[in-house]
This record gives structure tokens, C-alpha cells and sequence, in this order.
């Protein structure tokens, strides 16, 4: 069963690499990589480590685990000894992917960037409110083919009056078949 990307990517027919292809069609499995974490200012960091994110740090051990659960994905985030949770989901009304970070919900659109999936907040509520749109973190999500044909990563996010929350990035194997660089017209293919 893919992710929620996974089926977005299906639904729009996306042409996305063939590695970012693998990863969202498994639905789930372990990966471990490493990953570079950067911090923004006090409050920033503060916000960051109240909802789970570790502090900065280079050649961090990184570990992703997906997993199925209820209507979509436990998405369990390890960096070191820091942990973060969240729940994936895709919501066939809106046609979006919804991840929830206890009681924030996050409401994200993909679309390509050359060879690159960007994942972009379109809107967030807290506690099943929604926010106002000046008030809704800014994303510049990005996966991609990284050099060595691992799965790439660079996730940011921001917040208005506050700034650079967290930026983290990195890669990871994704098992699979294929050329490392061929293209991935659909999942099913993958």
C-alpha cells in the first residue's frame, strides 16, 4: 500500500525519480542514512524540540521507519537519540496529503521541480482550527535522486515572526530494482 505521497504521485501521474518511486510505493519499511540538522534562534529552537526535533548537529545516524497505521502511515523520525512521530495520511477529498504532529495537522500539495518532489504546506490547523494563512508555517520540503542514487531529503521549515525553525537533510538507501537513474512514470511500475 504506497504512502500518502505515493498516491498523490499515482493520482497526477508525476514523473518523480525512480528511487523517490520506491520509497512512497513500500508503504512501509526501516531505512537508516545520516542526516544534517541546522537550528534557527532560541524561540525557533525551543518551538523545534517542543515538537519532537533534535537539536543541530553534522553526520547525525539517521533512521526512518513507515509503517501502516489506521487510514494511513506512522511515520517514526529517529536522529540519534532524538525521536519524532507523526501520522501521514491522504485525503481524497482535498486530493492532499494530511501529517499530523499531535494536535497540528498539516495539509501539503507535491509538485515537480525539474527531477526534484517538492512538498508544500498549504495550510495548518491546530486542535482541528484552521490558522489564519500569515500564521502557517512556510515549507521547503524537497526529495530527490541524491548522487550515489539514494533517496535525498532536505526538509525546512519556518514560521512567520520567528523564522528558521529546523533544517534537516541527508539520504538513505531505498532496496529495489532498476537503473539508479531511470525514471518512474507510476508507482505500479516501480
Amino acid at each position: 500500500m504506497s504512502d500518502a505521497f505515493g498516491q498523490i504521485i499515482i493520482e497526477r501521474g508525476l514523473k518523480v525519480p525512480a528511487v523517490v518511486a520506491r520509497f512512497h510505493a513500500a508503504g512501509s519499511g526501516r531505512y537508516k542514512g545520516q542526516a544534517e540538522v541546522e537550528a534557527g534562534n532560541a524561540l525557533a529552537r525551543l518551538i523545534a524540540r517542543l515538537a519532537g526535533f533534535p537539536p543541530a548537529g553534522h553526520s547525525i545516524p539517521f533512521e526512518i521507519l513507515v509503517e501502516p497505521q489506521g487510514q494511513g502511515h506512522l511515520w517514526r523520525r529517529c536522529f540519534g537519540r532524538s525521536q519524532t512521530l507523526s501520522h501521514l495520511r491522504y485525503d481524497s477529498q482535498s486530493g492532499c496529503a494530511i501529517e499530523g504532529f499531535g494536535p497540528f495537522r498539516f495539509y501539503m500539495d507535491l509538485r515537480l521541480l525539474g527531477e526534484t518532489l517538492a512538498v508544500d504546506v498549504s495550510r495548518m490547523e491546530v486542535l482541528g482550527l484552521p490558522l489564519p494563512r500569515w500564521l502557517t508555517p512556510r515549507s521547503a520540503a524537497r526529495e530527490f535522486e541524491a548522487v550515489d542514487g539514494e533517496f535525498g531529503f532536505d526538509i525546512s521549515a519556518s514560521l512567520p515572526l520567528v523564522g528558521m525553525l529546523i533544517r534537516y537533510r541527508g539520504s538513505f538507501p531505498v532496496p529495489g530494482t532498476g537503473i539508479a537513474n531511470e525514471r518512474a512514470g507510476s508507482l505500479t511500475n516501480s
